[in-house]
């Protein structure tokens, strides 16, 4: 059942990520739905939805969407470290309960007891403002 997403995440993200999910130490099953959406199981018996997208800059607006178009998820992955949240996408997730990631900051909150209050580094992950030399 392949489902083609409105995301323009690139298959070969999507399996890169659900194969590093299948290798994360704390994950015993990965379930991809709707092309973007991935169910994991962790070690503990602890079931989160997480949402993968390709959000060079991911803001509020997105943030928005993706609770529209996917529901209850409890984490979103917007793309790899070269890819950021502005300050306004955290607040918007925070509010909804659900926890903003890149690549390596997943890996990192899997680790935890409480995934969902993984701090990644917000300020300097932060796209607000240009970088330095941009």
């Amino acid at each position: 059942m392949f489902m083609k997403n409105n995301w323009n995440v690139p298959y070969s993200s999507i399996v890169w990520f659900f194969n590093v999910l299948k290798s994360h130490t704390k994950v015993l099953n990965v379930v991809r739905e709707q092309d973007i959406l991935f169910t994991i199981t962790d070690d503990e018996d602890r079931t989160y939805e997480i949402l993968l997208l390709n959000e060079y800059r991911m803001g509020s607006a997105a943030v928005l969407k993706a609770i529209e178009e996917f529901g209850n998820i409890d984490f979103i992955v917007f793309g790899g470290n070269w890819n950021a949240a502005t300050s306004e996408a955290y607040k918007v997730a925070r509010e909804n309960g659900i926890a903003l990631f890149d690549y390596s900051g997943i890996m990192g909150a899997l680790n935890l007891k409480n995934p969902n209050g993984y701090k990644q580094n917000e300020k300097e992950k932060d796209s607000d403002k240009p970088k330095e030399g941009a």
